[in-house]
């Protein structure tokens, strides 16, 4: 006989004094219960509870929110149906019962499947009984790895599955950590999108290494990246974006091929020997001070490009509805005047890949091509084809000057309009970005008022 079977259908009336809350509640908070109060008050308890004896006393299994109400509205008593239990039944009872309350947060449902799994259920039993898909059950259970004490703080939060399935995809469990304590913060796309290009630059560092060790080309030090000795070859390569099926080392290179790789930024650069170099010699101050302007340039590439990403991302996930129209309309009038009256370049290559066609550039119908391709898009594609003809991309900032340089501030209408878009959107501008648009980031401070 299964415990569902088990319970029994004789109704009795029990005093509320000898009712106990079950230890184990998947449900911690009970929530407001001034409207079920006011109506036991006026009507009573219609649905009964589901007790099991424990001492002298009985411990409630269904109907906590009943129970802590008909207290606070004064009842003496309450009906219940008293029922047989093991342990394992308890539980089961409990967590099937409160698994698919809406108001249930993630934190509770993950904790109640992982209650369930540590009982002995396979994560496919699990499904039958919630009624959630397995896939559901997995991601919930992926949580009970995080810390646990900062998991039930931020719980109180706003929060979403989607965030957690993003800190899943952080591998190492510190790294995860850390991002968890942003978790439904403005700071919190931020701090993931930062994690993530850290583990691809230490997943692509093995590849980097080896096809350097293969061109035989030898490392050099930060300080000779400045010296007399040696040329500069072609631009920054940043690890995390780059594409594996294209050149790292510059084949322009004849001779001994010299790189050196920043591992915290994950940028590489390369080098050939100056043939002409002049014995030219820095002072120690003036490497340092050039170590930490091109430290602070470093940083200022990230900044832009992971802002660049988080704005991009987030676009990728608007879709037009009734409440966003206007906010979209005017986007799209903004992007417009942009290109007018400053000349602005949309990004070709977006509006192509949102249009899903090929990149016909020279062909007489290419015209012809994309406006049938916009007609099979419909609604769905304006938010990104807007964003396109805003022309935004990794090297749009706030931060300009020249390279030897600490780097400047500088104010720039476009990508005010950009951000004041998103924003209507229902983007959340990070610390940084907003310290970055109104020119107070630390990155403008001169070198001598400390590192970043």
């Amino acid at each position: 006989m299964t415990y569902k079977e088990q319970i029994m259908t004789e109704l009795t009336y029990l005093s509320v004094d000898k009712l106990h809350p079950h230890p184990d509640n998947p449900r911690k908070d009970l929530g407001d219960l001034t409207e079920l109060t006011d109506s036991i008050k006026a009507n009573g308890v219609f649905q009964n509870l589901t007790v099991v004896p424990e001492g002298d006393g009985y411990t409630i299994i269904i109907g906590h929110r009943r129970c802590a109400a008909a207290k606070a509205a004064g009842l003496t008593e309450v009906p219940c149906i008293v029922t047989e239990m093991s342990e394992r039944e308890q539980l089961q009872t409990m967590l099937l019962e409160n698994m698919q309350r809406s108001d249930l947060t993630v934190y509770e449902q993950a904790q109640g499947f992982q209650m369930m799994l540590n009982m002995g259920d396979t994560v496919d039993d699990i499904a039958e009984k919630s009624g959630f898909s397995a896939t559901t059950v997995r991601r919930r259970v992926k949580m009970m790895e995080l810390d646990q004490t900062t998991l039930k703080e931020v719980s109180e939060r706003q929060l979403s599955i989607t965030d957690f399935d993003r800190l899943a995809q952080i591998e190492d469990i510190g790294a995860r950590n850390k991002c968890l304590k942003e978790i439904g913060t403005s700071g919190f796309n931020q701090a993931v999108t930062s994690q993530m290009r850290k583990q691809n630059i230490k997943k692509r560092l093995p590849l980097v290494k080896n096809i350097l060790k293969g061109a035989k080309a030898k490392e050099i030090r930060s300080s000779e990246c400045y010296s007399s000795k040696y040329d500069q070859v072609g631009p920054y390569i940043y690890i995390h974006d780059w594409d594996e099926s294209t050149e790292l080392v510059p084949s322009k290179i004849k001779g001994q091929v010299y790189y050196y790789l920043d591992k915290d930024y994950g940028s590489l650069r390369f080098y050939a020997a100056h043939e002409k170099a002049k014995p030219v010699k820095k002072s120690a101050a003036e490497l340092e001070r050039q170590k930490r302007i091109d430290a602070a340039w470093e940083k200022a590439k990230e900044l832009a490009a992971v802002s660049y990403k988080m704005r991009s991302e987030f676009i990728g996930g608007i879709s037009l509805n009734p409440k966003n129209s206007t906010a979209i309309l005017k986007g799209a009038v903004s992007s417009s005047i942009l290109r007018c009256i400053d000349y602005v370049s949309p990004d070709r290559d977006l509006i192509v890949k949102t249009l899903a066609v090929d990149d016909a550039r020279y062909s007489s119908k290419r015209a012809e091509i994309a406006m049938q391709a916009f007609e099979r898009i419909g609604a769905k594609g304006y938010p990104m084809l807007i964003y396109a003809n805003f022309g935004d991309g990794k090297d749009n900032s706030y931060i300009t000057g020249y390279k030897g340089e600490w780097p400047k501030y500088e104010k720039s209408a476009r990508l005010d309009a950009i951000y004041a878009w998103l924003c209507s959107l229902g983007y959340e501008m990070s610390d940084d970005e907003k310290a970055l648009q109104n020119g107070t980031h630390e990155l403008f401070k001169e070198e001598h008022t400390g590192k970043l």
